[in-house]
């Protein structure tokens, strides 16, 4: 069974060769990468040309800077494997990486996305800790209701699933949180597993699209995301006729009005903020507002500067 590795590139070449040795040093064997470059200005052309003839590794160029949305688009409609999964340019695979993934997908047909937890590592792809957020999802509750961070890298996927769905949006405002996007869908068409041994190095430094200063933008991309994805699964139920699709249509509208309001007073859209803040408890946040100011006075400014500026 072949496995895609997919690699969205843009300006990361001093890291591009060690993630491909990643790959190449992997335990299965039975692997391609699909490289899509979205028109570098770095070294990109001088590092890869070390593995232009290499049999599995398949290279695409977009003419023009298209953005990470529209480059991880293009990776998964060039693939060709029957699991599919990222490996960001700045970061590598556990040896043990594709044997392990691909063995959870035969055990488990039913799933769309199984995912691992990773190692976070300097700069230099030293391990500095085993990440401590990934866990299972708890039993009846999507993960879009929850948006704790608990599935990320390795995440991997079935491409018949993916190819159920529309596919990640090409276009965005902020090319941040594409992978949420990715993973949103995906939870669509199937179940998530989750495997607790870490199969990913996860390199910290300041160029990471959805690290240090750039957490701001990735946190605005992921609210809009978020927004989408719930007002795409309160359609879908809307037409369904499901016997509880009341119930989760109320979830998913509460979800979506909370975070239309987080995403608002970010943006300064002041009028979109008050109408959401007062449409909120109507819409079964009532709980959430109750809650939120028991927590108040013992939280104060902190729980504020949370809500609004780092949430």
């Amino acid at each position: 069974m072949l496995f895609s590795v997919l690699m969205a590139h843009y300006n990361n070449a001093r890291f591009l060769k060690e993630s491909l040795r990643s790959v190449c040093q992997q335990v299965y064997k039975n692997w391609e990468v699909i490289i899509v470059d979205d028109a570098s200005t770095d070294s990109f052309e001088e590092v890869i040309a070390e593995f232009l003839h290499h049999p599995r590794i398949r290279i695409f160029r977009n003419e023009k800077n298209m953005g990470c949305a529209f480059t991880k688009r293009k990776c998964v409609e060039k693939a060709n494997g029957t699991i599919l999964g990222f490996l960001d340019p700045d970061d590598a695979l556990h040896p043990d990486a594709l044997k392990i993934m691909l063995k959870a997908h035969i055990d488990k047909p039913g799933c769309s996305l199984i995912h691992s937890t990773h190692y976070i590592c300097n700069e230099n792809l030293r391990i500095k800790s085993e990440a401590g957020y990934q866990r299972a999802l708890p039993k009846r509750t999507p993960y879009l209701l929850i948006n704790d961070g608990s599935i990320h890298h390795f995440a991997t996927f079935k491409k018949t699933c993916y190819n159920r769905t529309a596919g990640i949006t090409p276009v965005r405002e902020y090319n941040k949180g594409i992978d949420q996007d990715l993973y949103y869908l995906l939870e669509e068409q199937g179940n998530i597993f989750f495997i607790n041994k870490p199969l990913y190095y996860y390199r910290i430094h300041t160029g990471g699209i959805s690290t240090l200063k750039n957490a701001s933008l990735a946190k605005l991309g992921h609210y809009t995301i978020i927004e989408e994805a719930c007002l795409r699964r309160i359609e879908k139920l809307k037409a369904s006729g499901k016997p509880d699709a009341a119930y989760w249509i109320k979830k998913y509208q509460t979800r979506y009005y909370k975070i239309r309001i987080f995403n608002s007073f970010r943006r300064h859209n002041w009028g979109t903020f008050f109408s959401s803040l007062l449409l909120f408890p109507f819409k079964g946040g009532m709980k959430n507002i109750v809650d939120y100011f028991k927590k108040l006075p013992k939280e104060g400014f902190s729980l504020l500067r949370k809500s609004f500026i780092e949430n």
